[in-house]
């Protein structure tokens, strides 16, 4: 009671107080420099940031505010002013424009610095960036964005990270990813809200990343999020977006009848017709009701059943065939509801900022059986605790479940091939009413596959920081940071019992990563006599990582309801893994500038690593960076230019990516000797290993024009990177196969530019250009002695006709790196006598179809003989023989040039956002689209579309309108293997302009709203990843590969979306 009445008395000696202030309704019009007036200025009183309002569409405003109080009057692009409220009642106010990016503040390793005095390569990426565009991935918001670096999508599944790369990146086997610290946490991008991101930097140059010494090789990216403001009421935004999605491509196959028509004629002229008739063969006349082949002869006087179509058989014309025209594309791929939630609360008093944020994403995945959500939710908080001391603390957590198939190459690559005549379900038999699967158990089709398999897998990821900034003296301050991280992952998968396997296997796995980080540093920034500027920045860095991994397994489950392992009395792994590690670090930074014009920076870091043997734990890695502002010289008097800045920086950074007992040797577990448990040498240790080590020059400028209204960053660059940790074959007397060696070097080269352009700038219309362009070449300059030519690792070694020795291919000292080989076309053979004369190809059967036997009539003689329809391959050698040794370049699969083109229209509250992005230079070996027309499994798979442009000389068709050989049949394993081998064939250049994102924006603002405390609404449309240019066909052009049929590699479609998104801020 006491309490309640103390409480009393304060409120109404406040209400008395008030009650005897001045009150003024101040009122006046808000413009720009040239007395236009600005729609939307924030006025609020500095003291008490609830009582504020908006300006008007005409620039004017009012507010009731108390004599003496501070008014703030802050609009994005223009300088905050302040202005205090005496007796006047009409106050007018000029708001000047911000200096377009010179003073903008970027955030640098430990600390931050505006962009004028910056002296080395950073890029920086707005969170407004990301804003609008329905991304699972802040990755995917970065494409064609950062000049410098190539982002690309590997794995299309729901939830997949991009990948980055940073100048190409420094290793040839080893890790090529940058570092990337969100809050200064050490972790990767998955699981981040974009829209809780304030700020990407990315750090290119060797001068800007050596801070950070031996994990920066590869650059580092600089993640901030969202903080609150200071003297700023409490703001909420809310956000809800829908989107629609299915793939942007696929491949395209025929349909049964064409299938079927094409078939049966191949098949009566091949080795087998006896595939024709026989039960169990896609286009058979001859499948029963239980065959999971829909292909038969239509009984006399029997009607069609439903969901059956029928055709007169191409090879025995009055006959009439039944069969199922069932397209797999769109069985597995379904149109899907992608939808994205996010609410945010955010501001500050005099002394705290704060902000909260949740968001919850969910994508139902377009292929069946896969999906994706994520949960997150963070808190950050500043809080100005005295004069000298400032406290920041965040939290961070989030959730990602993903659905996703176990193995792309076996659902997608592989079971994709299914034959359209093939039945979705059985309807008879066994297994009636379940789905069929594919050809066998490595190639299920993906409606089987989602029915029997459950993969479920989570990952709970929680960030903690914390930061204590105490000021000594002016300009002199201490920083501790301190951060825990840990990521926890489970993985469960069980599979039912079905017609391949009966075992009911299933399995459960956890992964458990813990890191934790202490630094602390002096940081000391003095100007003297407004022209010289210091800057400096000394400190210490302690880290711990620690990894766990558990795997159980087990089989023969009595019943599919109970998917757990104890259900298994047949245990069949069990596996646990554990390392640690730790990072010691010492780093320092010196910058000094004279009146902003001259420039000079100096970084070093000094990291020991606990996975190096003693003599070689530690690594040194300085930088050093220039800069001059020409543009300030008197004798400078280019009125165009009114900003240029040359830079020039050298450093050295690390790379640490060895395993945990490679330079210390490790043992294998789990063997025996004479029954009992034994522990046997599995790697032979080098105690001389030490760290890859990268030196880079980066030499550009940053150049403003016609104020500013173009500005162009542009950067040269050279790394070379040294100690390449490279595998070494040892003889078989030392009882190890390898062991991992500095034996090697590398270069990267090229160039970085960035344009941005304000075209036009109105009152009501402005349009704004961004434009990136990175181009980025490599070669081999060392590797480990071998004896052969080039030091090549892998490769050919082809003997010539001449007797000479040519070797090509691999890795090897003066090539750059992802090229590829494979056999290359002469012609196709039209005629018999280039038939009889053609060279002897080692892979071919030699089948004759115009004879519809072996060339010879035997089928071990014809081995190597050609006919009508086959490629003739060039003999790169000159023996007659076509084999492995007659490989050709066919391409790189790493592109030169990447980049994106943005353009951003504003008409009053209406904006339009459209991005491109492209790479350029890379090839793919498209054997996902070689491999379904081989036709194998002995001749039961779909047809591509493509496969109709094969030339068909029985139909008079002229050879140079094909693009294909003559189509046989299964190629793989019974024909001549025109479609089999890797070739030129299948190799399509990479090339791809992708129209990214395109978002329009309208804004919401009316004094309506306003009554309703509601500050606006923003209505998007956005489209994301909508079409690719491309001669790539069936598959992403993102990726460029030697070997697109292969189990590393991933083939789930691109996706493109469409959304409708409503942001409200209160």
């Amino acid at each position: 009671m006491i309490r309640l009445k103390f409480f009393l008395t304060v409120v109404g000696l406040l209400f008395s107080v008030s009650l005897f202030a001045d009150t003024v309704k101040v009122s006046g019009k808000i413009t720009d420099d040239s007395g236009v007036a600005i729609e939307g200025v924030t006025v609020f009183v500095k003291s008490n940031p609830t009582n504020g309002t908006s300006s008007l569409e005409d620039g004017y405003y009012s507010l009731s505010v108390n004599s003496g109080e501070t008014l703030v009057f802050s609009f994005i692009g223009y300088v905050t002013k302040e202005i205090t409220v005496t007796d006047k009642t009409v106050i007018n106010v000029v708001l000047s424009e911000e200096s377009i990016g010179l003073e903008e503040l970027m955030v640098v390793g430990y600390g931050s610095q505006s962009k004028r005095t910056i002296t080395s390569a950073i890029t920086k990426v707005s969170g407004s960036e990301l804003a609008n565009q329905p991304i699972n991935s802040v990755g995917d918001g970065l494409k064609g964005k950062v000049a410098g670096a190539r982002i690309y999508t590997t794995n299309n599944t729901p939830g997949a990270e991009p990948t980055i790369l940073i100048r190409g990146g420094s290793s040839i086997d080893g890790s090529n990813s940058p570092l990337i610290l969100v809050d200064g946490i050490e972790r990767d991008l998955s699981g981040i809200n974009p829209n809780d991101i304030e700020s990407m930097e990315v750090l290119k140059d060797a001068a800007s990343s050596a801070i950070y010494g031996s994990r920066a090789s590869n650059g580092v990216v600089l993640v901030t999020t969202k903080k609150g403001a200071r003297n700023v009421g409490p703001q909420v935004t809310f956000e809800v977006s829908y989107a629609l999605e299915n793939t942007e491509r696929n491949m395209s196959y025929l349909n049964s009848e064409e299938a079927i028509t094409l078939m049966r004629k191949r098949l009566s002229q091949g080795p087998h017709p006896n595939y024709l008739t026989a039960n169990n063969y896609a286009y058979s006349s001859g499948n029963t009701a239980e065959s999971k082949y829909s292909t038969r002869k239509l009984a006399d006087g029997e009607a069609v059943p439903a969901g059956y179509k029928k055709m007169e058989d191409p090879i025995n014309p009055g006959e009439y065939l039944i069969f199922q025209d069932n397209n797999w594309v769109d069985e597995t791929y379904k149109t899907a509801l992608w939808q994205n939630y996010y609410i945010g609360i955010t501001g500050g008093s005099e002394n705290i900022k704060y902000l909260a944020s949740i968001g919850y994403t969910d994508d139902e995945g377009v292929a069946i059986g896969t999906n994706f959500s994520r949960f997150s939710a963070r808190a950050n908080m500043d809080i100005q605790a005295s004069e000298r001391l400032t406290i920041k603390a965040g939290v961070d957590f989030n959730q990602n479940k993903t659905n996703a198939y176990e193995s792309q190459y076996k659902v997608i690559t592989r079971g994709m091939m299914t034959p359209t005549t093939q039945k979705i379900y059985y309807d008879a038999g066994e297994w009636a009413g379940t789905p069929t699967p594919g050809y066998n158990a490595s190639s299920p089709t993906p409606v089987f596959y989602s029915y029997y398999n459950d993969t479920d897998q989570k990952v709970n990821k929680l960030g903690l920081n914390g930061t204590l900034e105490y000021k000594i003296i002016d300009g002199l301050k201490f920083v501790g940071q301190a951060s825990f991280f840990t990521s926890n992952a489970t993985g469960d998968y069980f599979t039912r019992a079905n017609i391949f396997n009966g075992s009911r296997p299933s399995s459960s796995n956890l992964t458990d990563e813990e890191r934790q980080k202490l630094e602390t540093y002096f940081s000391y920034n003095k100007t003297f006599n407004n022209k010289h500027s210091f800057s400096a920045v000394a400190g210490y860095s302690y880290q711990r990582y620690k990894y766990k991994y558990l795997n159980a397994a087990a089989k023969d489950a009595a019943s599919d309801k109970i998917p757990t392992l104890n259900a298994g009395p047949t245990k069949t792994d069990a596996t646990t893994t554990m390392n640690e590690e730790v990072m010691i670090g010492y780093f320092g930074r010196f910058m000094y500038d004279y009146q902003k014009k001259y420039m000079i920076m100096f970084t070093f870091r000094e990291d020991g690593s606990s996975k190096f043997a003693s003599g070689n734990k530690w690594g040194f890695f300085p930088g050093a960076s220039a800069g001059w502002v020409i543009s300030e010289e008197k004798f400078f008097n280019v009125k165009a230019i009114n900003n240029l800045k040359l830079r020039v920086s050298y450093g050295q950074t690390g790379n640490n990516y060895v395993g945990y007992y490679d330079a210390l040797g490790k043992y294998a577990i789990g063997t025996k000797y004479n029954g009992e448990a034994s522990v046997v040498p599995s790697t032979m240790p080098n105690k001389g290993l030490t760290w890859e080590t990268s030196t880079q020059l980066d030499a550009g400028f940053d150049m403003g024009l016609w104020e500013n209204r173009v500005q162009i960053t542009a950067d040269y660059f050279r790394k070379v990177t040294d100690n390449l940790i490279t595998s070494k074959v040892l003889p078989n007397t030392s009882g190890f196969g390898s062991i991992l060696t500095n034996l090697g070097k590398v270069r990267f080269a090229g160039f970085d530019i960035d344009i941005t352009t304000q075209n036009i700038s109105h009152k009501n219309f402005s349009w704004s250009t961004k434009l990136v362009w990175s181009y980025v070449e490599n070669k081999v300059l060392k590797l480990p002695d071998n004896g052969r030519d080039k030091n090549r690792i892998g490769g050919y070694t082809v003997k010539m006709a001449d007797g000479s020795t040519t070797e090509f291919g691999g890795t090897a000292e003066g090539e750059p790196l992802g090229r590829f080989y494979g056999y290359k076309t002469d012609y196709i053979i039209t005629t018999q006598e280039q038939a009889n004369n053609a060279r002897y190809d080692s892979q071919s059967r030699g089948w004759d179809w115009t004879k519809k036997n072996y060339v010879t009539g035997n089928k071990n003689s014809s081995i190597g003989k050609k006919a009508i329809g086959d490629y003739e391959w060039m003999d790169l050698n000159g023996d007659g023989i076509i084999n492995g040794s007659d490989m050709y370049y066919l391409g790189n699969t790493l592109p030169k040039h990447t980049g994106g083109l943005g353009n951003t229209f504003t008409y009053k509250n209406l904006t339009l956002n459209i991005y491109l992005d492209w790479a350029l230079g890379h090839s793919i070996s498209n054997n996902l689209l070689q491999r379904q027309m081989c036709n194998f499994f002995g001749n039961n798979t779909s047809l591509p579309t493509e496969i109709k442009k094969a030339w068909d000389p029985e139909s008079g068709q002229n050879v140079a309108d094909a693009k294909y050989a003559r189509f046989g049949g299964n190629d793989s394993d019974e024909l001549n293997k025109n479609y089999r081998p890797n070739s030129n064939v299948f190799t399509t250049k990479g090339d791809y302009l992708c129209i990214r994102d395109v978002s329009l924006q309208y804004l919401l603002k009316c004094p309506g709203l306003k009554k309703a405390k509601i500050e606006n609404i923003a209505f998007t449309l956005s489209g994301s990843n909508l079409h690719y240019f491309t001669k790539v066909i069936g598959m992403s052009p993102e990726t460029g590969t030697s070997n697109a049929y292969s189990s590393s590699f991933y083939t789930y479609p691109p996706i493109k979306r469409f959304s409708l998104g409503v942001k409200v801020t209160f």
